[in-house]
């Protein structure tokens, strides 16, 4: 296993323990219809699929954004609005197309044993462990469960976590800033 490193606007992602990963999200290979996650990662165990948020992104546009960035989590922490509501759905969906895209590449079929997991990495300090466990309780009614029985099914197991920088860790993920520049 060779280190492998992908970048996802201004951040780095280091996958340690993987045998592959790739950037998901390439608009050359996605299929009309569909919004995949921006990385999948497989290892011996497990086959991750990861969507990373980075609200604190340096660039000036991102910047003006925080604070309406801030609301709709908020939102969707407290199940508040509308914003609320299409955000869970968005980031259930992301997981959705990209295992049924998965699916369609043969790359999951029947007798397929690792565990799925999805990550959705949400780069925001601001936000805190109380927010993030009402963010992931809303989101989690998005994402599929898998089977309880391994005789039905391709997808016996599926995790879903919602991470930052230091729980990113424990999956075998290192994600640093890169050195941004404005041009």
């Amino acid at each position: 296993m060779s280190k492998i490193i992908l970048s996802e606007g201004n951040l780095q992602f280091e996958f340690v323990g993987y045998n592959s990963a790739i950037s998901f999200d390439n608009r050359k290979t996605n299929l009309h219809g569909l919004e995949p996650v921006d990385f999948v990662a497989e290892s011996n165990e497990s086959l991750c699929f990861i969507e990373v948020k980075d609200y604190q992104h340096p660039h000036h546009l991102a910047y003006k954004k925080r604070k309406e960035n801030c609301k709709i989590l908020i939102d969707v922490a407290t199940e508040k609005g509308e914003t609320a509501s299409i955000f869970c759905h968005k980031m259930g969906s992301k997981f959705k197309d990209s295992l049924l895209r998965k699916c369609a590449s043969g790359d999951i079929s029947k007798g397929f044993q690792k565990e799925i997991v999805y990550l959705l990495f949400i780069n925001f300090d601001i936000f805190g462990e109380t927010e993030r466990g009402l963010l992931k309780a809303k989101i989690s009614n998005h994402v599929p469960k898998g089977q309880t029985s391994n005789r039905r099914g391709l997808f016996p197991r599926i995790s879903f976590e919602l991470v930052n920088a230091d729980q990113l860790k424990a999956y075998g993920i290192i994600c640093t800033p890169k050195n941004y520049k404005e041009a």
